[in-house]
């Protein structure tokens, strides 16, 4: 029975070896989810922040050339998103609304999303 028992002996400390390491594989992905999520909600903060700092710090970052640049890219980029998406509702019989930007059919009088006026006042 001496063989035998050191071969229960013997497995019992790999399955133990196996075990601690399955786990620290385990606990090393938890960490790294944890990783990808907090770089996740790091990026979306510098959007938030970015966005912030473009619609209401422009002027004050007037005389920084990088940022006017940037601020240049950033507009002609917006222009065109408005051209496409005219453009789309278009195709699509739809109007876009000037203040939300949202796409309705082009029998609206009203904007279902914020109730904008869509067409304008006849006279």
């Amino acid at each position: 029975m001496g063989i035998l028992d050191d071969v229960v002996v013997n497995a019992k400390s790999a399955a133990e070896a196996v075990s601690k390491k399955a786990g620290k594989l385990v606990d090393a992905s938890k960490l790294r989810i944890s990783v990808a999520e907090l770089n996740t909600d790091i990026r979306r903060r510098y959007e938030t922040l970015g966005q912030y700092v473009a619609e209401n710090c422009a002027e004050a970052l007037a005389g920084d050339e990088a940022v006017t640049a940037q601020i240049a890219e950033l507009e002609e980029v917006k222009a065109q998103l408005a051209a496409v998406t005219r453009e789309l509702g278009d195709k699509q019989n739809k109007v876009i609304c000037p203040v939300c930007g949202k796409a309705s059919p082009s029998t609206a009088t009203y904007c279902a999303d914020c109730g904008a006026k869509l067409t304008p006042d006849e006279e």
